[in-house]
């Protein structure tokens, strides 16, 4: 036991009461009902949310652009290469109309119609 003390002091940790058990077998295991929300949020602060998988389900997005509406992408369900083609088509269409494009988390993208910004404060 000593030895494991100086190891784990060597580490780093600062006890001395470092006790090592061992499992038993008949182990009982507990269980648990986790309850996951099977629907995805429709809106984000009254901002719609979209999960494209494919491309041809964006290109309707462009006239939500062009009323000066805002909107969220969501690519959870999107494999890297089609969330890299509908990433393209938008860079495209956003240049033309003059909107932006913000990165809110891990494939969680706002887009904004021209002349809106997202408020910070």
């Amino acid at each position: 036991m000593k030895l494991m003390n100086y190891i784990y002091k060597f580490f780093g940790f600062e006890s001395d009461d470092v006790k090592v058990t061992k499992k038993t077998k008949n182990v009982q295991k507990a269980s648990y009902n986790l309850k996951v929300k099977d629907e995805l949020p429709t809106e984000i602060d009254g901002v719609a949310v979209f999960y494209p998988t494919e491309l041809s389900e964006c290109k309707d997005k462009v006239e939500l652009l062009k009323k000066g509406e805002p909107f969220f992408l969501d690519f959870r369900g999107a494999n890297a290469s089609e969330k890299a083609k509908i990433m393209d088509y938008f860079d495209g269409v956003l240049s033309v109309l003059d909107a932006t494009y913000e990165d809110v988390e891990k494939n969680l993208y706002i887009f904004l119609p021209k002349n809106m910004e997202i408020d910070r404060s």
